[in-house]
């Protein structure tokens, strides 16, 4: 048996990893995840096989299955990736919201309350690399208020957190094909549209609502101006909270975005400059 063991204390860290913020880390998040989350997902995720929690070390260990297949972002297939959007969607319709209660007070899961929100669009702010870039931020964070309590009224569930590309497995070798996502630490409860965001973040406006409608699935609906608005408030989230992830710190290459023009064009979209 080949297992995966993540060790989850902050000395064991990449040095991209040690880039996040402060009060994101939890080593006992990603745990929980496996623990008490996953088992009532959709198949698909890694086997847990066991964890060591010891506060008192520091030491925080994960075991787990060795997936091996190809990164989403190496998959040419567009067809995989609106098999993944349906994987999401039948994660976060999994479940019921007495469930996401419970889980969330079992957990130390991530809460996107407007705190939170808020937070990520200070840092952006002070983040900021020149001045156009500032004034940009500045009158976005006018009208923000409204995309907040738009999102605050979203229905929550439990999420993934940074459903990328590179955080989704694709075993093609499997039948059926199965779709694997990994690197759970930022699992969250928030609306179920923030992952819909990460995995259609960089697509064409055509792509993203055929990723759209696989993810909604059975909802024939899904093309309402409403559904536009709400998709579009979590990519400016998104979009905020990439420019105020750390004052020193740019994504590798293959990872690169403008986040900058993200929110710049979806603040447009919104009616908020």
């Amino acid at each position: 048996m080949q297992l995966v063991v993540k060790d989850l204390s902050p000395e064991a860290m990449l040095d991209s990893a040690r880039t996040r913020p402060a009060f994101l880390y939890e080593p006992r998040r990603e745990i929980q995840a496996y623990c008490s989350i996953l088992p009532y997902g959709p198949a698909g995720t890694p086997a847990w096989y066991g964890a060591v929690t010891d506060p008192s070390s520091g030491r925080y260990w994960l075991f787990l299955e060795r997936v091996r297949g190809l990164e989403l972002r190496h998959v040419g297939a567009f067809s995989k990736w609106e098999q993944t959007a349906r994987w999401i969607g039948r994660f976060h319709r999994s479940f019921s919201p007495a469930r996401v209660r419970q889980l969330a007070r079992q957990s130390t899961v991530l809460v996107y309350d407007d705190d939170f929100y808020w937070r990520w669009l200070d840092r952006a702010q002070r983040f900021a690399r020149c001045l156009a870039e500032r004034r940009i931020l500045d009158k976005i964070a006018l009208s923000y208020g409204s995309v907040i309590r738009r999102l605050l009224n979203l229905p929550r569930t439990l999420i993934h957190g940074e459903f990328y590309p590179c955080n989704v497995l694709i075993c093609e070798n499997a039948r059926p094909v199965r779709i694997c996502p990994v690197d759970w630490e930022m699992a969250a409860l928030a609306p179920g549209l923030m992952d819909l965001a990460c995995l259609t973040a960089g697509w064409t406006a055509r792509k993203q609502l055929a990723l759209a409608r696989a993810y909604a699935e059975t909802d024939s609906d899904w093309n309402t101006a409403d559904n536009r608005i709400d998709l579009d408030c979590c990519r400016l989230h998104l979009a905020i909270k990439m420019l105020g992830w750390s004052s020193d710190w740019a994504p590798p290459r293959h990872h690169a975005h403008d986040w900058l023009a993200e929110a710049a064009d979806t603040s447009k979209r919104l009616g908020l400059s």
